[in-house]
């Protein structure tokens, strides 16, 4: 049993109130008048180390974006926070900004309660995530499956910054349609932009682009379900993790040559080391549960080589 927290090392981080935000597009402004407009919210959130405790140094928010939590399961050292947009999705006209900087040697592992939703939209909707991670800290951003309803529009953006003897990693679960339900993205528009950068020099730039039906061979496949895991390390990475982290993949998905390389659901992953610090894991499949939990035990595989930590999944993601 963890011991009870040192409540003198909880001190209560700077909270304030962000001006509104006045993002908006001309075009979204006109369609969406006779509703009030979109919904804009804005977070930043800093951790700090603090009597080996990492806890909010600072916390700023305007509208329903929130830290619904931080907790301690795993000892002081590492944070666990729970990320809240209690609408669960973004609509037309919505914009969502999250700040994050994690200071020196400070550790935090973020999640999510559930899956994050972008709806149907008749003007486009927008998420920016900035991070900066400095050296000697540890971040682990784990969010649940986003899932992409049919009319979607929408541009995401997220850019981390890792010191150079600082690690991180991070997962996205893209769900496209909601399948169970008949659904599939017979018109769509999504955006998305990943950036990593250590000790100031770009490492990756990958952008995505939807555009309009989502279906046959280059719509990955018979699948609907995307995976991306992302891993940045001080030290140079083994020469042979890619290698052990699809051997790993090929044994939860079931893999066999019968089925092309797939699992017997479709789902297939691969590893690559693209460069000696970084590590990217990806898998696509049909059921957004097999493909998050290959990326987790991906993830178990690394945490240990990034902060000699075992895996402990967020009980979040069991309820």
């Amino acid at each position: 049993m963890l011991a009870p927290p040192n409540r003198s090392a909880l001190t209560e981080p700077a909270l304030t109130f962000l001006s509104p935000s006045t993002e908006a597009s001309p075009a979204g402004d006109q369609v969406l008048a006779p509703y009030g407009g979109g919904w804009k919210a804005r977070l930043s959130l800093e951790i700090a180390l603090r009597d080996g405790r990492s806890v909010a140094s600072r916390l700023a928010h305007d509208g329903p974006l929130r830290v619904q939590k931080l907790l301690w399961p795993e000892g002081p050292r590492l944070a666990h926070v729970i990320l809240l947009h209690p609408p669960s999705g973004l609509a037309a006209g919505d914009s969502l900004s999250f700040d994050l900087r994690l200071r020196p040697e400070a550790e935090l592992l973020l999640t999510t309660p559930g899956a994050g939703r972008w709806y149907r939209a008749d003007a486009p909707a927008t998420q920016t995530v900035s991070v900066a991670v400095d050296e000697g800290a540890h971040l682990e951003w784990l969010p649940q499956e986003t899932i992409l309803h049919d009319g979607v529009s929408g541009d995401q953006r997220m850019r981390v910054d890792i010191g150079e003897r600082a690690s991180a990693v991070g997962m996205e679960v893209l769900v496209l349609g909601r399948r169970a339900s008949g659904e599939r993205l017979t018109q769509a528009r999504f955006h998305s932009r990943l950036s990593l950068r250590r000790a100031g020099r770009l490492l990756y730039d990958e952008q995505s682009r939807i555009d309009g039906a989502q279906t046959g061979a280059a719509a990955l496949g018979s699948c609907h379900v995307s995976g991306l895991l992302w891993a940045v390390s001080p030290d140079p990475l083994p020469d042979d993790l890619a290698d052990a982290l699809e051997a790993d993949l090929d044994r939860a998905l079931e893999a066999s040559a019968e089925h092309g390389g797939a699992g017997e659901a479709a789902a297939i992953g691969g590893a690559s080391r693209v460069e000696p610090h970084l590590m990217l894991v990806r898998v696509v499949g049909r059921s957004p549960q097999t493909v998050r939990g290959a990326l987790a035990l991906a993830w178990a595989r690394l945490r240990p080589l990034l902060r000699q930590r075992e895996a402990v999944p967020p009980r979040i993601w069991m309820t």
